[in-house]
């Protein structure tokens, strides 16, 4: 009875010792799988792989968050729990505090169940019970303070969690959680120093294209390689039908993709691109084939084509466009990996705002310029019309002048007719006292020296007359010359200011010229 109870004591020994080296075991090789990771998958398949093994679990799976929709996705497993069990491991999600590593995310400790089909929020439930699943433990990983992922473990038998299994554990995730944060660092390093180096050359790309184009294409091709996706393409706003259509492409996803997306057209709000324009910010999808409502979803899955992003390219508020990217594996899009493309997106619209405006310039420039230009061929008509004026005006002055001279004449004659006419008078009445002193011989000589003492004196009146019109024809005349000389000098005067204004003219035709290019 001893005896059998000493060998009772010894086997329980025993297995406490065999349990003790094989939880050492598990730690030191952990401690070694993990030592040399550089990928947070990887690190993670090491880590339920040794733990599983050493441990004596039937199985093991691993989950990171998504942080997009904030919930745990699958992304490694070890050892066998039957297919139907896998199947369901691989395609399920759990939001933070839904199933067994929900808990274990929320309450960022271990958490354990004697039996996994009693979990009722678990979607693996009803399969572990046809699996003959029974015993479960799930341990948080963290990383900077905030949970990055989960690793849990399955057992077909019910065990018994012993505090030094459970110590074990949690020591565990320490060890995974510090290696896994060491990843997460260095991977946030070189993909800052990634990022920068992709802002700076997009920078280079569209600060040093001459056209909009130009900048667009060299864009797209800038950050598809800088930022590593493996395919991007631009799209245009067609104001007339408000639709996204295709414009150019860079890189390669299979010719089913590339086909569907030239063929495609996107509504606001609709598909990647479509719901990028409606939101007038950066869309980012996990995976593009979950995207219901987007045509390229469907060949998405069959090309392999998961993670995509899409930027929108805003010009004076404005949406012009969007670029998306994508790339052939899931990843996540971490917080400065969206600022960097933010950055690029708000460089491109600045690109774009700087050709817009300089296109503006360019049209105002030229519309000046024919403005310029018709003032001056105004200007010059104006400018020939007034030397025609001035050459008119330069006439009349002449025939002025000569009226005034032929007046001048008139007045000679006049007065010559006036002398003539007295002259005639005073013969006249010389001739009537002479045949008034001949009696009736002298008569009929009487009457004829009275008719042309008549003829005198109205000759007279008639010279008198003409003389003061002439007079009058005169001073008009003055007056005239006097008019015109004042014309022919403001003639002068307006054709000197259109001279110079059409030189000033044809001096802003040219300084406009020049600056337009």
């Amino acid at each position: 009875m001893i005896r059998s109870a000493t060998r009772s004591h010894t086997a329980r020994l025993a297995a406490e010792a065999e349990a003790a080296r094989a939880d050492v075991r598990a730690i030191t090789r952990l401690v070694d799988a993990l030592a040399g990771v550089r990928d947070v998958t990887a690190g993670l398949t090491a880590a339920v792989t040794v733990v599983r093994e050493q441990l004596g679990w039937a199985y093991a799976s691993a989950w990171t968050v998504d942080a997009e929709v904030r919930a745990l996705r699958f992304v490694a497993e070890s050892g066998d729990a039957g297919e139907e069990f896998r199947r369901v491991t691989r395609t399920a999600t759990f939001p933070e505090g839904v199933g067994l590593a929900g808990r274990a995310w929320r309450e960022r400790r271990l958490v354990a169940v004697d039996d996994l089909a009693e979990l009722t929020d678990c979607v693996r439930a009803p399969v572990a019970r046809a699996a003959g699943v029974r015993s479960a433990v799930c341990v948080p990983l963290l990383a900077e303070g905030e949970v990055i992922g989960t690793m849990d473990f399955f057992s077909t038998e019910v065990l018994e969690l012993t505090a030094e299994r459970r110590a074990v554990l949690e020591a565990v995730a320490v060890v995974a959680s510090q290696a896994l944060e060491r990843v997460v660092v260095a991977r946030r390093q070189t993909e800052a120093e990634a990022d920068t180096n992709a802002s700076t050359a997009v920078l280079h790309a569209v600060s040093g294209a001459s056209t909009a184009q130009d900048a667009l294409a060299g864009a797209l091709d800038t950050i598809r390689t800088g930022f590593g996706w493996a395919y991007g393409s631009y799209w245009a706003v067609d104001e007339k039908d408000r639709v996204l259509r295709f414009v150019q492409e860079s890189g390669d996803a299979g010719a089913e993709f590339r086909r569907v997306t030239r063929e495609a057209t996107f509504a606001e709000g609709v598909g990647l691109a479509g719901r990028a324009w409606r939101s007038r910010d950066l869309v980012f999808v996990p995976d593009l084939a979950e995207v219901a409502d987007c045509v390229r979803a469907p060949v998405a899955r069959a090309a392999g084509v998961q993670s995509g992003v899409c930027l929108p390219i805003v010009v004076d508020g404005q949406v012009l466009g969007t670029m998306d990217f994508f790339v052939l594996e899931r990843v996540d899009l971490t917080p400065s990996r969206r600022a960097a493309l933010q950055d690029t997106a708000y460089l491109i619209g600045q690109a774009l705002t700087r050709f817009t405006a300089a296109e503006q310039l360019q049209t105002a420039g030229r519309e000046l310029v024919a403005s310029i230009e018709e003032v001056e061929r105004n200007v010059l008509a104006a400018t020939t019309v007034a030397g025609e004026g001035q050459r008119l005006v330069q006439a009349a002055d002449d025939d002025v002048a000569g009226l005034g001279r032929s007046s001048e004449e008139i007045g000679q004659v006049v007065r010559t007719i006036g002398t003539v006419a007295a002259q005639t008078n005073l013969l006249a009445l010389n001739a009537s006292i002479e045949a008034a002193r001949a009696g009736d011989a002298g008569r009929g000589f009487a009457v004829v020296a009275n008719e042309v003492k008549e003829l005198a004196d109205q000759t007279a009146r008639a010279t008198t007359e003409v003389g003061s019109r002439v007079a009058e024809i005169q001073r008009q005349v003055a007056a005239t010359v006097t008019a015109l000389a004042g014309i022919r000098s403001i003639v002068e005067e307006i054709n000197g200011t259109q001279q110079v204004i059409g030189a000033v003219l044809t001096e802003q035709v040219a300084v406009t010229r020049s600056i337009l290019g």
